[in-house]
């Protein structure tokens, strides 16, 4: 993508009034989802809001619609002290940069990284994660003119609590009354299917529009916009496109978490799946992205292990426990599939030493959960020793005086601990 360049004394000021996200508030060196609107409330430019400082600011948005941006921008441009200049430059989204140079943010994933670099033009990629994520792109997924209520940019680019804006009335009401009509959703169907951009039926009557979609093993996954009656979670919604019946299940959005981890814990629960239908190749390449995306994900480097060892690739499987057991020393799996995993290469030294290595951190870890129990149990008792003194106490006080509140909610809380409730609601009461 491209991107406008505003600087100037004015820049942050400016902006925050006349876009739909808080400027004043977005962290320097970092970007936000952000909209330019009509007063009623339509959108004329979405966009990423990337800050280098108050003064300087970068609008990356998709080439098409640059131009027309820099047009609004300067047409209430009046006295105020800021330039705007449409930079020469891709600007690329890194979802796993270690590196963390550029501006960081939340675009598909939590500290995802937008720089200007030569982009790496994943179409595919990046189109599956829009649809996966909910995170639309401006003129694709969501249309110009389109009420911001309708789309996705209204949870990811909208600040409710922030001053006026151009159109803020207009989307602050729906917002506050019905909502929006129209709202994206993910439909998954249980069959591969070519759709194009049509409009949903069912019985005759338009429910919604596909807006786009992808097939990922053999299923097919609808970003779609749907009505109020439709769009309900965990719905099995019948509808027709084209003449066409299907049946799909309704996910709100986002399908796809935010969290790293989440994303890494849900393509190793994909690969799971697909180990045990037999498909190895497809769970070692998920194994792999898991593992990518969470580097200290421990399940993923030994179930991985797991399918080299059972491929006969005892390599690869060696180099991935000896990376699990750097992880966690303690990890009794790494010791026994490296011993499992050497024994099968021929290594029979090597192998009887993690054997060795396996026995004595059993050994070890029976010594530890045995301390954990002990120091479990001096805590329970001392628990138990402080019920009995608080009890004593309570039970003084009520002797003296039958009504007084401190005591008998004191006892009225042992006794729910002890779950005898009616006890309990006695001294409640």
């Amino acid at each position: 993508k491209k991107a406008l360049k505003i600087s100037g004394p004015d820049a942050q000021t400016y902006l925050d009034s006349q876009t739909t996200n808080n400027v004043v508030k977005l962290q320097e060196d970092s970007f936000q989802f952000n909209s330019i609107l009509d007063i009623s409330g339509q959108i004329i430019s979405s966009f990423v809001l990337c800050k280098k400082n108050k003064e300087d600011f970068y609008l990356v948005i998709d080439e098409q619609h640059i131009e027309s941006t820099f047009e609004r921008i300067e047409k209430y441009h009046i006295a105020e002290d800021f330039e705007v200049t449409i930079i020469d430059q891709d600007y690329s989204l890194k979802i796993n940069n270690k590196q963390k140079r550029g501006f960081k943010g939340c675009y598909f994933f939590e500290d995802d990284i937008i720089e200007a670099s030569l982009s790496d033009k994943n179409q595919t990629d990046f189109d599956i994660l829009k649809i996966l994520t909910g995170v639309p792109g401006f003129g694709n997924e969501v249309k110009s003119e389109e009420l911001i209520n309708n789309t996705r940019f209204d949870e990811l680019g909208v600040d409710y609590t922030k001053g006026c804006y151009p159109g803020q009335e207009t989307v602050s009401k729906i917002n506050t009354r019905r909502g929006a009509a129209f709202k994206p959703v993910l439909i998954i169907l249980e069959q591969e299917i070519k759709l194009q951009k049509e409009k949903i039926f069912k019985e005759d009557k338009k429910i919604g529009e596909i807006r786009n979609t992808c097939v990922i093993d053999e299923k097919t996954y609808i970003y779609a916009l749907l009505n109020r009656e439709s769009r309900i979670d965990k719905l099995r919604l019948s509808f027709s496109i084209s003449g066409l019946k299907l049946e799909g299940l309704v996910h709100y959005y986002p399908y796809l978490r935010p969290s790293k981890k989440s994303l890494a814990q849900d393509l190793y629960d994909h690969a799971v799946g697909l180990f045990h239908k037999g498909d190895n190749e497809s769970a070692k390449k998920y194994f792999i992205r898991s593992i990518d995306i969470d580097p200290k994900f421990e399940d993923a480097y030994e179930s991985l292990g797991v399918l080299y060892g059972r491929l006969e690739d005892y390599k690869n499987a060696i180099k991935l426990m000896e990376q699990l057991k750097e992880l966690n020393p303690k990890c009794m799996m790494a010791f026994t599939n490296l011993s499992l995993f050497h024994m099968k290469e021929g290594n029979i030294e090597t192998a009887e030493k993690y054997k060795a290595d396996a026995t004595l951190l059993n050994f070890q870890l029976l010594g530890d959960q045995a301390q954990d129990k002990k120091a479990k149990e001096e805590i329970e008792n001392k628990r138990i020793a402080d019920i009995a003194r608080r009890e004593g106490m309570f039970k003084q006080v009520i002797e003296m005086d039958p009504e007084d509140a401190m005591a008998n909610n004191g006892m009225g809380e042992i006794e729910l601990d002890r779950k005898n409730y009616k006890e309990s609601v006695e001294y409640f009461k």
